[in-house]
């Protein structure tokens, strides 16, 4: 009687863990730009802010570039996301995983997104992102001074933009 007992609470742990696995787990219906995606879980869809990057806006200089590489990373595929929370706008902000990759760490070192220093202290990240300057891949092809992050592009005004996110021809 205790064998069968320990057996169903071993059996029983392993269910319960399985479905907390499974239940962060969801197909990208779309991508729309770099860093924010929209996951379909059963029937509902629902939108994921990346956590600790930036991608260009779609606007933005690299923007479409950003944008399409993270398409043929991720559209189509089921991918594992830990949320933390949302933001102002609604999204779910997460950290993802293609592959058993991380999301955030195979954009930055491929030169499609910044780590966002300003929520993110990673180290590995930061790793990424200094090889990814090193070897001029990505947004990163005219050099570090060739381009703005973001956070800066979006304050600028069009003007700005032009004299000083824009210098990669």
């Amino acid at each position: 009687m205790i064998r069968r007992l320990k057996l169903f609470l071993m059996l029983l742990a392993c269910a319960i863990i399985i479905d907390s696995v499974a239940s962060n787990l969801a197909r990208v219906v779309k991508v729309l730009d770099g860093d924010t995606y929209v996951l379909r879980k059963g029937n509902k869809d629902f939108t994921v802010r990346l956590n600790n990057v930036d991608a260009p806006e779609s606007k933005q200089h690299y923007g479409f570039q950003s944008g399409l590489h993270t398409s043929q990373t991720i559209l189509g595929k089921v991918v594992r996301y830990d949320s933390a929370g949302t933001d102002v706008y609604k999204r779910v902000l997460a950290d993802v995983w293609v592959d058993n990759k991380r999301l955030d760490s195979l954009l930055i070192r491929n030169g499609w997104a910044w780590q966002y220093v300003q929520y993110s202290n990673d180290l590995v990240l930061k790793n990424c992102m200094q090889l990814a300057m090193d070897e001029k891949i990505g947004l990163w092809k005219c050099g570090t001074m060739a381009v703005c992050p973001p956070s800066l592009w979006r304050s600028y005004s069009k003007k700005d933009r032009i004299r000083f996110c824009d210098r990669c021809k």
